[in-house]
């Protein structure tokens, strides 16, 4: 029986170690693995100041976050986090899909740079997303047809949200001016679905949602900045009397 008692205690204390070990690397293994699949996904560097992930309080953080910009653009950084945080569901840690239930991401700085075409950075880089996941799902695909037909670790995003954009719009390219501006609070809901995405696939999801809507915004800013410097041309063009008439035409319409 005391055979028995010291041969269960050295099971423990070694499945302790292991899952002390486990927890204890996790946040480099998670950091390494972004900064991989990020960068090909991206097709350039993405780099992580830290990671902070405790499973079992159901809290993550990612520290430093950054992405290069693009080849034929500048070197500057195209999209910059402060502070990722991420709100871990702890009910059913031990099955799939793992659920986040949030993830939180503050105080972002972006670039949304134009070239002598007019071809924008972040186009450039929704492009190799969108390429990217192709040649990803297609793997994945064969992956699963090869194996047990599902994988092994799926995750879904309940919730995404995305505040305290800061965006320099540079249309220095076009002659224009480089501008600061802010953009407002977004929210993306349920990526991954109910059976969830691996996490090259959710990464990839998460990118590209991300992506659309500060592009999407970051154009409205754009043609906002254009039809205000057309407007002002015209009325530095305009004076006399029609030119008067024709000046509270244009401040009508902008009203």
């Amino acid at each position: 029986m005391k055979k028995i008692l010291v041969t269960i205690l050295l099971v423990i204390v070694a499945l302790g170690g292991a899952a002390y070990y486990y927890l204890g690397s996790i946040n480099s293994i998670v950091k390494e693995q972004i900064e991989k699949h990020g960068s090909n996904a991206l097709q350039t560097s993405v780099k992580v100041g830290g990671v902070n992930i405790k499973i079992l309080d159901g809290f993550g953080e990612i520290t430093g976050f950054s992405i290069a910009n693009p080849e034929g653009f500048s070197s500057a950084v195209a999209i910059g986090f402060d502070t990722v945080r991420l709100d871990i569901g702890t009910e059913n840690i031990t099955e799939m899909p793992i659920i986040i239930e949030e993830i939180l991401i503050d105080s972002v700085s972006t670039l949304y740079e134009l070239d002598a075409q007019g071809k924008g950075n972040l186009n450039a880089l929704l492009d190799q997303i969108s390429a990217q996941g192709s040649s990803q799902k297609a793997e994945s695909k064969a992956l699963e047809e090869a194996s047990s037909g599902e994988s092994d670790v799926r995750i879904v995003v309940k919730k995404l949200v995305v505040k305290g954009t800061r965006l320099v719009l540079d249309l220095t390219a076009l002659d224009q001016e480089k501008y600061d501006e802010t953009l407002p609070t977004f929210s993306i809901q349920n990526i991954g679905g109910s059976n969830g995405l691996p996490p090259e696939e959710l990464g990839q999801a998460i990118g590209k949602s991300m992506l659309d809507r500060i592009v999407k915004q970051a154009k409205e800013k754009q043609q906002d900045k254009l039809e205000a410097k057309v407007k002002e041309k015209l009325m530095e063009e305009l004076d006399g009397e029609n030119g008067e008439k024709l000046k509270g035409l244009l401040n009508s319409f902008g009203s």
